[in-house]
Protein backbone atom coordinates (compact mmCIF):
# COMPACT_ATOMS: atom_id res chain seq x y z
CA UNK A 1 0.00 0.00 0.00
CA UNK A 2 1.85 3.80 -1.09
CA UNK A 3 1.48 6.50 1.21
CA UNK A 4 -1.72 7.92 -0.39
CA UNK A 5 -3.96 4.53 0.32
CA UNK A 6 -2.45 4.52 4.14
CA UNK A 7 -3.95 7.90 4.26
CA UNK A 8 -7.01 7.67 2.98
CA UNK A 9 -7.43 4.44 4.77
CA UNK A 10 -6.77 6.34 8.06
CA UNK A 11 -8.88 8.79 7.22
CA UNK A 12 -11.80 5.96 6.68
CA UNK A 13 -11.24 4.57 10.18
CA UNK A 14 -11.36 7.70 11.95
CA UNK A 15 -14.01 9.24 10.26
CA UNK A 16 -15.76 5.69 11.15
CA UNK A 17 -14.83 5.99 14.66
CA UNK A 18 -16.17 9.73 15.03
CA UNK A 19 -19.28 8.49 13.03
CA UNK A 20 -19.75 5.93 15.57
CA UNK A 21 -19.46 7.86 18.53
CA UNK A 22 -21.89 10.50 16.92
CA UNK A 23 -24.61 8.05 16.61
CA UNK A 24 -24.54 7.24 20.04
CA UNK A 25 -24.16 10.38 21.21
CA UNK A 26 -27.30 10.92 19.58
CA UNK A 27 -29.29 8.01 20.33
CA UNK A 28 -28.51 8.65 24.23
CA UNK A 29 -29.85 11.96 23.77
CA UNK A 30 -33.03 10.90 22.14
CA UNK A 31 -33.40 7.58 24.72
CA UNK A 32 -32.89 10.95 27.54
CA UNK A 33 -35.23 12.61 25.72
CA UNK A 34 -38.20 10.12 25.54
CA UNK A 35 -37.57 9.04 29.21
CA UNK A 36 -38.50 12.34 30.14
CA UNK A 37 -41.70 11.65 29.04
CA UNK A 38 -42.23 8.84 32.00
CA UNK A 39 -43.70 9.01 34.87
CA UNK A 40 -43.80 6.53 37.65
CA UNK A 41 -47.10 6.19 38.88
CA UNK A 42 -46.60 5.16 42.43
CA UNK A 43 -49.69 6.51 43.58
CA UNK A 44 -51.34 3.02 45.47
CA UNK A 45 -51.70 1.90 48.35
CA UNK A 46 -49.63 -0.62 47.60
CA UNK A 47 -46.59 1.88 48.22
CA UNK A 48 -45.29 2.15 51.00
CA UNK A 49 -42.75 4.28 52.72
CA UNK A 50 -39.61 1.90 51.73
CA UNK A 51 -40.70 1.18 48.25
CA UNK A 52 -41.45 5.35 47.68
CA UNK A 53 -37.92 5.53 48.64
CA UNK A 54 -36.47 2.80 46.60
CA UNK A 55 -38.58 4.17 43.21
CA UNK A 56 -37.65 7.75 43.98
CA UNK A 57 -34.14 6.73 43.84
CA UNK A 58 -34.45 4.98 40.36
CA UNK A 59 -36.77 8.16 38.97
CA UNK A 60 -33.56 10.37 39.73
CA UNK A 61 -30.66 7.97 38.42
CA UNK A 62 -33.15 7.30 35.59
CA UNK A 63 -33.97 10.89 35.09
CA UNK A 64 -37.83 10.40 34.95
CA UNK A 65 -40.15 13.05 34.12
CA UNK A 66 -41.64 12.70 37.31
CA UNK A 67 -42.78 10.34 40.10
CA UNK A 68 -46.51 10.53 40.95
CA UNK A 69 -47.89 9.97 44.51
CA UNK A 70 -50.78 9.64 46.64
CA UNK A 71 -50.88 13.48 48.98
CA UNK A 72 -50.08 11.77 51.96
CA UNK A 73 -46.55 11.05 50.78
CA UNK A 74 -45.65 14.31 48.64
CA UNK A 75 -43.55 15.55 51.95
CA UNK A 76 -41.64 12.48 51.98
CA UNK A 77 -40.77 12.19 48.50
CA UNK A 78 -39.84 15.54 48.33
CA UNK A 79 -36.95 14.91 50.84
CA UNK A 80 -36.62 11.24 49.03
CA UNK A 81 -35.79 13.11 45.92
CA UNK A 82 -33.76 15.55 47.48
CA UNK A 83 -32.63 19.32 46.60
CA UNK A 84 -31.35 18.59 43.79
CA UNK A 85 -33.58 16.01 42.25
CA UNK A 86 -33.02 14.99 38.43
CA UNK A 87 -37.29 14.07 38.06
CA UNK A 88 -40.64 15.91 39.05
CA UNK A 89 -43.00 15.26 41.84
CA UNK A 90 -46.72 15.40 41.24
CA UNK A 91 -49.38 15.15 43.57
CA UNK A 92 -52.71 12.69 42.36
CA UNK A 93 -55.91 14.07 43.90
CA UNK A 94 -59.22 12.68 44.68
CA UNK A 95 -58.36 9.98 42.97
CA UNK A 96 -59.79 7.95 41.54
CA UNK A 97 -63.26 9.08 40.87
CA UNK A 98 -62.94 12.96 42.01
CA UNK A 99 -66.05 12.32 44.69
CA UNK A 100 -64.33 14.94 47.07
CA UNK A 101 -65.79 19.08 47.14
CA UNK A 102 -64.33 20.85 45.37
CA UNK A 103 -63.38 23.01 48.47
CA UNK A 104 -61.64 20.12 49.88
CA UNK A 105 -59.50 19.36 46.61
CA UNK A 106 -58.45 23.15 46.53
CA UNK A 107 -57.17 22.79 50.27
CA UNK A 108 -55.21 18.98 48.85
CA UNK A 109 -54.05 20.87 46.01
CA UNK A 110 -52.81 24.17 48.00
CA UNK A 111 -51.18 21.83 50.89
CA UNK A 112 -49.62 19.18 48.40
CA UNK A 113 -47.65 22.16 46.91
CA UNK A 114 -46.93 23.57 49.73
CA UNK A 115 -45.33 20.25 50.75
CA UNK A 116 -42.87 20.08 47.41
CA UNK A 117 -45.19 18.85 44.73
CA UNK A 118 -43.94 20.28 41.56
CA UNK A 119 -47.66 19.62 40.06
CA UNK A 120 -50.64 18.48 41.12
CA UNK A 121 -53.17 15.91 39.21
CA UNK A 122 -56.77 16.56 40.17
CA UNK A 123 -59.00 13.69 39.06
CA UNK A 124 -62.41 15.73 37.57
CA UNK A 125 -65.74 15.25 39.46
CA UNK A 126 -66.85 12.61 37.33
CA UNK A 127 -70.32 11.88 39.01
CA UNK A 128 -71.05 15.54 38.02
CA UNK A 129 -69.92 14.99 34.77
CA UNK A 130 -72.44 11.49 34.37
CA UNK A 131 -75.17 13.58 35.50
CA UNK A 132 -74.85 16.58 33.03
CA UNK A 133 -73.61 19.19 35.11
CA UNK A 134 -70.94 20.62 33.14
CA UNK A 135 -71.41 24.48 35.36
CA UNK A 136 -69.68 22.50 38.25
CA UNK A 137 -67.27 21.05 36.39
CA UNK A 138 -66.14 24.21 34.92
CA UNK A 139 -66.57 26.10 38.24
CA UNK A 140 -63.90 23.74 39.82
CA UNK A 141 -61.76 24.11 37.06
CA UNK A 142 -61.00 27.57 37.68
CA UNK A 143 -61.33 27.07 40.92
CA UNK A 144 -58.37 25.03 40.87
CA UNK A 145 -56.34 26.86 38.18
CA UNK A 146 -56.49 29.49 40.67
CA UNK A 147 -54.70 27.64 43.72
CA UNK A 148 -51.93 26.03 41.53
CA UNK A 149 -51.04 29.86 40.74
CA UNK A 150 -47.80 29.78 38.35
CA UNK A 151 -47.44 25.96 38.65
CA UNK A 152 -48.99 23.21 36.31
CA UNK A 153 -52.84 21.45 36.85
CA UNK A 154 -53.36 18.48 35.54
CA UNK A 155 -57.39 16.97 34.98
CA UNK A 156 -57.60 12.71 35.30
CA UNK A 157 -60.77 12.80 33.43
CA UNK A 158 -61.12 8.75 33.75
CA UNK A 159 -62.42 8.07 29.87
CA UNK A 160 -63.17 4.84 30.89
CA UNK A 161 -66.29 5.71 32.88
CA UNK A 162 -67.21 8.28 30.22
CA UNK A 163 -69.00 8.61 26.44
CA UNK A 164 -67.36 10.21 24.11
CA UNK A 165 -69.77 13.36 24.51
CA UNK A 166 -68.66 13.68 28.12
CA UNK A 167 -65.08 13.51 27.72
CA UNK A 168 -64.92 16.19 24.73
CA UNK A 169 -66.96 18.63 26.31
CA UNK A 170 -64.99 18.47 29.61
CA UNK A 171 -62.09 19.05 27.61
CA UNK A 172 -63.31 21.77 25.78
CA UNK A 173 -63.87 23.32 29.74
CA UNK A 174 -60.56 22.07 30.41
CA UNK A 175 -58.95 24.34 27.51
CA UNK A 176 -61.17 27.35 28.53
CA UNK A 177 -59.94 27.31 32.07
CA UNK A 178 -56.23 27.01 31.30
CA UNK A 179 -55.76 23.85 32.13
CA UNK A 180 -52.31 22.60 31.26
CA UNK A 181 -52.89 18.70 30.67
CA UNK A 182 -55.40 16.10 30.71
CA UNK A 183 -54.61 12.23 31.82
CA UNK A 184 -56.54 9.94 29.66
CA UNK A 185 -57.15 7.29 33.07
CA UNK A 186 -56.15 4.88 35.01
CA UNK A 187 -56.90 2.13 32.82
CA UNK A 188 -53.74 0.30 30.98
CA UNK A 189 -53.19 1.15 27.44
CA UNK A 190 -53.61 -2.29 26.34
CA UNK A 191 -57.17 -2.67 27.89
CA UNK A 192 -58.95 -1.32 25.26
CA UNK A 193 -59.67 2.04 24.31
CA UNK A 194 -57.12 4.33 25.03
CA UNK A 195 -55.62 5.36 21.74
CA UNK A 196 -58.71 5.72 20.59
CA UNK A 197 -59.46 7.97 24.13
CA UNK A 198 -56.48 9.85 22.98
CA UNK A 199 -57.07 11.04 19.39
CA UNK A 200 -60.38 12.02 20.97
CA UNK A 201 -58.78 14.23 23.64
CA UNK A 202 -56.00 15.80 20.64
CA UNK A 203 -59.20 16.60 18.65
CA UNK A 204 -60.90 18.53 21.92
CA UNK A 205 -58.20 20.34 23.10
CA UNK A 206 -56.09 21.46 19.81
CA UNK A 207 -53.12 22.36 21.50
CA UNK A 208 -54.71 24.28 24.34
CA UNK A 209 -53.59 21.15 26.90
CA UNK A 210 -51.36 18.49 26.44
CA UNK A 211 -52.05 14.63 26.80
CA UNK A 212 -50.94 12.36 29.48
CA UNK A 213 -51.66 8.50 28.52
CA UNK A 214 -51.31 6.07 31.65
CA UNK A 215 -51.11 2.26 32.07
CA UNK A 216 -48.17 1.68 29.56
CA UNK A 217 -46.25 -1.22 30.16
CA UNK A 218 -44.08 -1.41 27.25
CA UNK A 219 -41.97 0.46 24.78
CA UNK A 220 -44.43 -0.46 22.02
CA UNK A 221 -47.00 1.04 23.99
CA UNK A 222 -45.21 4.29 25.04
CA UNK A 223 -44.48 4.64 21.34
CA UNK A 224 -48.15 4.05 20.14
CA UNK A 225 -49.14 6.60 22.88
CA UNK A 226 -47.07 9.14 21.51
CA UNK A 227 -47.60 8.71 17.67
CA UNK A 228 -50.89 9.31 19.01
CA UNK A 229 -50.45 12.82 20.49
CA UNK A 230 -49.44 11.88 23.72
CA UNK A 231 -46.53 13.59 25.73
CA UNK A 232 -46.69 12.81 28.90
CA UNK A 233 -46.19 8.74 29.72
CA UNK A 234 -47.76 7.62 33.22
CA UNK A 235 -46.93 3.50 34.33
CA UNK A 236 -46.20 1.53 37.13
CA UNK A 237 -43.10 0.13 35.16
CA UNK A 238 -42.01 3.25 34.40
CA UNK A 239 -38.31 2.10 35.51
CA UNK A 240 -37.79 -0.53 33.66
CA UNK A 241 -39.35 0.82 30.69
CA UNK A 242 -36.68 3.79 30.70
CA UNK A 243 -34.13 1.03 30.71
CA UNK A 244 -35.20 -0.83 28.14
CA UNK A 245 -35.10 2.35 26.08
CA UNK A 246 -31.79 3.14 27.46
CA UNK A 247 -30.54 -0.74 26.74
CA UNK A 248 -32.30 -0.34 22.83
CA UNK A 249 -30.17 3.26 22.25
CA UNK A 250 -26.81 1.50 23.53
CA UNK A 251 -27.42 -1.33 21.21
CA UNK A 252 -28.34 0.66 17.99
CA UNK A 253 -25.32 1.86 16.77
Amino acid sequence: MDTTQEMNSQVSQSEKLLYSQFRRKINAEAARSQIKKLEYDLATVKAGLNMLKSACADANSLELGAVCVLPCFVKNCSSYLGVEKKCGLVACISAPHGGDATQIKVKAVKRALSDGADEVEVTAPVAHIRDGNFSYVKKEFKKLRRAVKHKSLRIDLECNLLSTEQVTRVCNIAADCGVNSIKTSSSAISSGNEIERITEIKSAVKDKCTIKAEGVATVLEMSSAIDMGASVIGSKNAADVARAILTAADSDF
